[in-house]
C-alpha cells in the first residue's frame, strides 16, 4: 500500500499553511498588477505625449519602478521586473517596435531601476528618507542618474540599431527623460507613507498650488517668458507650506507640464540653436534643479520650524518638570482634601495653562461626586455641576470614575458624540478639549481630576504622560490625607483622654493653663502639663514635650505622663525622678526624645523643688517687688538619648502671692528668632502683668503674643501662684462645707 505524506511546518495546521500561501500569492499578484498598470499608464503617456520612439523625452514609470523596488523586500524585486518586462513589450509591441528592439527595452528599463533601487538601498541603508538632505542626495545619485546611466547605455545601443540613429544622442536622450522621470515621480512615491498626512489635512491648499503650478508653466511657456521668474514663488510657497512631499508633487505637475508644452514646440528653451537631444537635456536639467531647490527649501524650512518645535517642546517639558516640582512642594504640605485641592488649582489652573481645573471625591455613600475644588469654569456651569454629579450621570467625569482609565476628549463634536445627554456642557464651558483622569487608592477609584481648555490642545503622549504625572501625586497625596486623617483623630482622642481640661484644685495654689495644639499642617505634637496632689500636702508640678508630631507622640507623651505621676507618687524628688524617666524614655518611646520640667511644692515649709531634663527654665515673679527670675539651678540633658545621664536639683522658697509660670519650647521658640530672646520676651511680659491679671489671662497673653498662629509646634503654659493664709483657709472652708 502506498502512503502520500506532505510535509507540514510543526505545530501549524494545513489549512493555516494554505491561507498563508493564498495570501502570499494574493499579495504578489497585487504588487505585479499594481506596477504592470501604473507603468502602462505612464509608459502610453510617454508615447503619446513626451515623444517616445527614440527613447522618451520624459518617461514617468522610471520613477513608479525604482520607488516600488525600494519600498518592497527585494525578494519581491523579480515580481517587479517580470511586471515591467510584461508592460514594455505590451507597449512596445503595439506601438510597433520590432520584438528584438522590444526586448532590448525591456531590458534597459528593468535593469535600471534594480542598479538605482540597489545602490539607494546600499548608501541609505534601507529606503531613503527625502525628509533628510543627505538621503535626498543619494537618492538622486543612485536612482536619478546612475540608475538611468545604465539603462541609458542599454537602451541607447538598442535605439541606435534599431532607428540608425546616433547612440550618443539616443543614449543622452534616455538619461535625461528617465532621470526626470525617476525625481518627479519617484520622490513622491517615496514622501506619501510618511507625509501623506500634509496634503490630506490642507487639501485645498494642495489642490490650489497644484493648480497655480500648472497655470503658471502653461503660462510661461506659452508666452516665452522667463519660468523661473513665475515658477520659483509658487515652488517655495508649496515647499514652506506643505513640506517636502508639497514641493514633490508641486515638481510632478511641473515636469508634465513642461515636457508636454516642450513637445508641443513651447516654451523658452524651443527656440534655441541646440540639437534637439541637446535641448532636451537643458529641458531637463532646468526641471530637475527647480525641484531640487524646492525640495531643498522644504527640507530647510522643515528643519528650522522642528528646532523651533522642539525648542518649544524642550520649553514647555521644563514648564512642567518645574510645576510638577512646586506641585510636589504644596502637596507635601498638604494633608487634607480642600489643602490638595489648593495646590492643585494653584499650580494647574494659575501656572499650567488650563482654562479650567476640578478636584472631584466620591462621597462616602459612593453614589456622587463632589468637587472639592473647582477653578476657571463659568457660572452657569458651576451653577449646573456645584452640588456634584451622580455616577449613574453619564459624563466624562463619571466615565472615568466608574471605569478608572482616563477619558480624553479632542474636540467638542467628540463630546456631544459620547455624551449627548450632557452635550450643552461643552457649550456652558466653551470647551475644546478637555481630559478626565481617574484617581484611584488599592485600585478602587476615589476621584477625579479634570482639566478643561477652551483652545485646541495636541493630547499628545508628551502631555497626557504630565497628567498622569500629576494624577499620580494627587492620588498620593489623598492616601497620605486620608492616613493622616486617621492618625490624628487616633491621636486626638488619645491627647484628649490624658490631658485633662482643667488643672487639679490644690488647696494653696492658684492654678492656670493654656494649652494650644500646633496648627492642622504640623499635626498634634507630644506637649502635655501635669498638677497632681501627693502624700503629705505636697503638689507634683510638670510640663514636657516629646519630639515628633501625629500619633507616635501622643502615644510616647502618654506613657511619658503617666510614668512620671508614677514616680512623683513614690516620693522621688525631681533630680531622682529625672533619671528614672530618662531610661524609661530610652527604652519605651518612638522618637526616643523628650524634655520636661518638675517641680514638687511643699506647703509645710514652702521649698519649691525642681529640675530640668533640656527643657526651658521656669520663671518666677516675686510678689514682693515684681521682678521676675529664671530657676537656673538645676540641670541635666534631654530624656532619652544618654543611657546614664545625670540631673541636678534646685530650690527656692515660695512666698504668698509668687506666680510660677512653666512652657514648652514652643512658646519661645520660632523661627527668625532664638530660644534666648524668646525667653526675654517672656520675662518682660510676664514682669508686666497689671495687678488684677486672672492667671488664665496671663497665660492667654504670652501664647498670643509670643505663638500666635500659624504655630510649628504645640504650646503648653501653666501658672501657679502660692495663695495667701486667708485665701487658703477659706478655700478649705469651702471645701469643707455640706
Amino acid at each position: 500500500m502506498r502512503v502520500s505524506w506532505t510535509p507540514v511546518t510543526p505545530g501549524k495546521p494545513r489549512s493555516s499553511t494554505r491561507a498563508s500561501r493564498r495570501e502570499s500569492w494574493r499579495s504578489v499578484s497585487g504588487l505585479f498588477a499594481c506596477v504592470a498598470l501604473t507603468y502602462l499608464a505612464g509608459a502610453v503617456l510617454s508615447w503619446q505625449s513626451f515623444g517616445a520612439g527614440v527613447g522618451p523625452a520624459f518617461f514617468p514609470p522610471a520613477g513608479v519602478t525604482v520607488a516600488a523596488m525600494l519600498l518592497t523586500p527585494r525578494s519581491r524585486w523579480p515580481v517587479i521586473v517580470v511586471a515591467i518586462v510584461v508592460a514594455e513589450l505590451a507597449v512596445d509591441l503595439h506601438y510597433g517596435v520590432g520584438v528584438r528592439a522590444a526586448s532590448g527595452f525591456a531590458l534597459a528599463n528593468s535593469m535600471e531601476p534594480v542598479v538605482g533601487a540597489s545602490l539607494a538601498w546600499a548608501w541609505c541603508k534601507g529606503a531613503p528618507d527625502l525628509r533628510a538632505r543627505g538621503d535626498l542626495a543619494k537618492f538622486v545619485a543612485a536612482a536619478c542618474l546612475a540608475g538611468p546611466l545604465v539603462g541609458g547605455l542599454i537602451g541607447g545601443v538598442v535605439s541606435a540599431a534599431s532607428n540608425d540613429t546616433s547612440w550618443p544622442m539616443a543614449a543622452v536622450r534616455w538619461c535625461a527623460g528617465d532621470g526626470i522621470g525617476a525625481l518627479v515621480v519617484g520622490a513622491p512615491i517615496l514622501l506619501w507613507p510618511i507625509q501623506s498626512h500634509i496634503l490630506r489635512a490642507r487639501v485645498a491648499e494642495t489642490a490650489l498650488v497644484v493648480t497655480s503650478t500648472a497655470v503658471l508653466t502653461v503660462t510661461a511657456f506659452w508666452w516665452h517668458a522667463p519660468p523661473t521668474f513665475l515658477l520659483l514663488p509658487v515652488m517655495a510657497w508649496a515647499a514652506f507650506r506643505l513640506d517636502v512631499i508639497g514641493a514633490a508633487v508641486s515638481g510632478a505637475v511641473l515636469a508634465f507640464t513642461v515636457n508636454y508644452m516642450a513637445g508641443s514646440g513651447r516654451g523658452f528653451f524651443a527656440g534655441m540653436d541646440l540639437a534637439a537631444p541637446a535641448r532636451l537635456a537643458v529641458n531637463q536639467v532646468f526641471i530637475a534643479v527647480i525641484v531640487l531647490v524646492a525640495m531643498l527649501i522644504a527640507q530647510e524650512a522643515a528643519g528650522r520650524i522642528a528646532a523651533v518645535r522642539q525648542g518649544e517642546a524642550e520649553r514647555r517639558e521644563r514648564d512642567r518638570l518645574q510645576i510638577l516640582a512646586q506641585l510636589a512642594q504644596r502637596l507635601s504640605a498638604a494633608l487634607t482634601p480642600s489643602h490638595i485641592g489648593d495646590a492643585v488649582v494653584t499650580q494647574l489652573f494659575n501656572d499650567a495653562g488650563a482654562q479650567a481645573v476640578a478636584l472631584g471625591l466620591v462621597t462616602p455613600d459612593g453614589f456622587r461626586l463632589e468637587w472639592v475644588r473647582t477653578a476657571g469654569y463659568p457660572q452657569l456651569a458651576h451653577d449646573k455641576f456645584a452640588a456634584g454629579i451622580p455616577l449613574d450621570d453619564h459624563t466624562a467625569a463619571t466615565e472615568a470614575m466608574l471605569t478608572g482609565r482616563p477619558v480624553v476628549i479632542g474636540s467638542s463634536a467628540e463630546y456631544r458624540r459620547r455624551y449627548p445627554d450632557n452635550a450643552d456642557m461643552m457649550a456652558l464651558t466653551g470647551a475644546e478639549a478637555l481630559v478626565n483622569w481617574s484617581l484611584t487608592s488599592g485600585g478602587n477609584p476615589i476621584g477625579v481630576l479634570g482639566m478643561m481648555w477652551t483652545r485646541p490642545q495636541p493630547l499628545d503622549a508628551a502631555q497626557l504622560a504630565y497628567i498622569s504625572a500629576v494624577a499620580t501625586m494627587v492620588e498620593q497625596a489623598l492616601v497620605r490625607a486620608q492616613a493622616y486623617a486617621d492618625e490624628h483623630a487616633r491621636a486626638a482622642v488619645l491627647q484628649a483622654a490624658v490631658l485633662p481640661t482643667e488643672p487639679a484644685d490644690i488647696a494653696e495654689l492658684d492654678l492656670a493653663v493654656s494649652y494650644e495644639p500646633a496648627d492642622a499642617e504640623h499635626g498634634l505634637g507630644g506637649d502635655w502639663y501635669d498638677v497632681m496632689a501627693l502624700p503629705k500636702q505636697r503638689t507634683y508640678i510638670a510640663v514636657g514635650d516629646v519630639v515628633g508630631h501625629g500619633l507616635p507622640a501622643v502615644e510616647d507623651m502618654a506613657q511619658l505622663r503617666s510614668a512620671g505621676r508614677a514616680m512623683a507618687l513614690q516620693g522621688l524628688p525631681p533630680a531622682r525622678l529625672l533619671a528614672e524617666l530618662n531610661i524609661f524614655t530610652a527604652h519605651t518611646s518612638h522618637g526616643r526624645f523628650a524634655t520636661m520640667a518638675v517641680a514638687i511644692f511643699d506647703p509645710q515649709t514652702g521649698a519649691l523643688s525642681y529640675g530640668l531634663a533640656g527643657h526651658p527654665p521656669a520663671l518666677l515673679r516675686r510678689s514682693r517687688d515684681g521682678k521676675v527670675v529664671r530657676l537656673l539651678d538645676a540641670d541635666g540633658p534631654v530624656l532619652g538619648p544618654i543611657r546614664d545621664a545625670t540631673y541636678t536639683e534646685g530650690q527656692v522658697r515660695l512666698e504668698p502671692g509668687d506666680i510660677l509660670v512653666m512652657y514648652t519650647d514652643g512658646l519661645i521658640e520660632r523661627r527668625g528668632r532664638d530660644i534666648e530672646t524668646g525667653i526675654s520676651q517672656a520675662q518682660r511680659l510676664f514682669a508686666g502683668w497689671p495687678s488684677e491679671t486672672t492667671l488664665a489671662q496671663g497665660c492667654r497673653q504670652l501664647t498670643e503674643t509670643l505663638a500666635s498662629p500659624p504655630r510649628q509646634d504645640d504650646v503648653c503654659v501653666i501658672a501657679v501662684r502660692l495663695r495667701h493664709a486667708d485665701s487658703v483657709a477659706e478655700s478649705q472652708r469651702m471645701t469643707l462645707k455640706p
